[in-house]
């Protein structure tokens, strides 16, 4: 039966070649129609440009020229209809179904749409598309050094004595990595460090509080010493919580410790300033250039306003921040550089960009920090 087949096969081999190129014309022929509903084939920009080529080549063989005029375009409707043909025939049937599922994805796939040429600058996207930032000679890459099974432990005790010796918040965090690392030594080291960071502080504390106790039950007790006293004291509880010493459980505790001697403070510095001028606003008062005591309490009473507006802006409590950086503003209206950035912050957070380009415009000798210099330059031309 299989012989008989193949002799059949043999003896009508022309014929049906000749039919499979027929069919594979009438499918090439039809499959072009329809690819070409989906492709533009020109637009007057297209014509144009393939005008600019033709002429370009006009000193080639004709052959060149016929050939190059064919394959101008993915969407050409003959380079198409030549492609499918010479794809089904060398494939006789099989390269039928081939071709109906070419057509089918190239009629159903669907491209991504890009936007270019566009000056408009896309905030969502600084968290992922920013290019990382590394130091050349590795200063910048401690976290990496902690965290990384590889690096040396002598490596890693130095760069621990480097950050113990200038204890901030974002030191803290790269030591606090330290607290799971496998090594005893790392581990210990790190505690250390955070156990020195938080009982320096706790003694700073109790130093402040024995002497306003001592004030407080003195004959004559010294009102500018407890002040004093008290100031330090919100600033001690205030870096408890922003150098992330104190536990969750604590934090809302020293927040309000840090607030109960800001408004102690704030009561007497204030009072001493109305002493001078009684009755006047702020507004009102008259140049206080001559007066160095009177200076030294404005300056105070305004490092206490800015420190309690950071802190209602760590509770999230940014119309209250505004407040209390505004009279801290006030208070030193010619030094108050330091306190726009504050500001700025706050009205980024709450969404009114326009007061934020402002501010950051009024604020000329931050361009001399390097952190915000980058953040000023942005905001100029945003």
């Amino acid at each position: 039966m299989m012989d008989s087949f193949f002799l059949f096969y043999e003896k009508h081999l022309f014929i049906i070649y000749v039919i499979h190129i027929i069919i594979s014309l009438i499918i090439s022929f039809v499959a072009s129609v329809y690819l070409k509903k989906r492709y533009i084939k020109s637009s007057e920009e297209v014509d144009q440009e393939d005008l600019k080529r033709e002429e370009e080549i006009q000193l080639e063989s004709s052959t060149f020229r016929l050939l190059f005029k064919v394959s101008l375009h993915k969407n050409n409707q003959v380079t198409n209809f030549l492609f499918i043909f010479l794809f089904n025939l060398p494939i006789p049937f099989i390269g039928y179904f081939f071709t109906l599922w070419i057509v089918w994805y190239l009629t159903h796939i669907e491209y991504d749409k890009k936007v270019v040429h566009t000056n408009v600058l896309n905030l969502d996207e600084f968290g992922h598309s920013f290019l990382k930032v590394e130091r050349i000679f590795g200063e910048g890459s401690l976290g990496d050094l902690m965290t990384s099974p590889y690096a040396p432990k002598e490596k890693k005790l130095k760069a621990l004595s480097s950050l113990a010796a200038h204890i901030s918040p974002t030191n803290l965090k790269i030591v606090r990595q330290t607290l799971m690392s496998t090594d005893d030594e790392i581990r210990m080291f790190g505690y250390a460090i955070i156990n020195k960071a938080e009982k320096s502080l706790n003694q700073k504390i109790n130093t402040q509080l024995e002497i306003i106790n001592e004030q407080s039950i003195a004959d004559n007790k010294d009102e500018n010493i407890i002040a004093h006293a008290s100031k330090e004291l919100a600033y001690l509880y205030w870096e408890m919580v922003y150098t992330e010493l104190a536990h969750d459980s604590l934090k809302n505790n020293f927040l309000n410790q840090s607030i109960l001697y800001l408004e102690l403070a704030k009561e007497y510095y204030n009072s001493k300033i109305e002493d001078f001028y009684p009755g006047l606003s702020l507004k009102e008062q008259p140049c206080i250039d001559d007066n160095i005591e009177l200076q030294e309490a404005y300056k105070a009473c305004s490092s206490l306003y800015l420190l309690m507006g950071r802190i209602y802006m760590y509770k999230k409590d940014y119309e209250q921040a505004v407040s209390e950086f505004t009279i801290a503003q006030e208070l030193t209206p010619n030094s108050d550089t330091f306190i726009l950035p504050y500001l700025a912050e706050v009205y980024f957070l709450t969404g009114r960009y326009n007061i934020v380009k402002t501010l950051l415009g009024r604020a000329s000798t931050l361009e001399m920090n390097a952190t915000l210099y980058p953040i000023i330059q942005q905001w100029k031309v945003a």
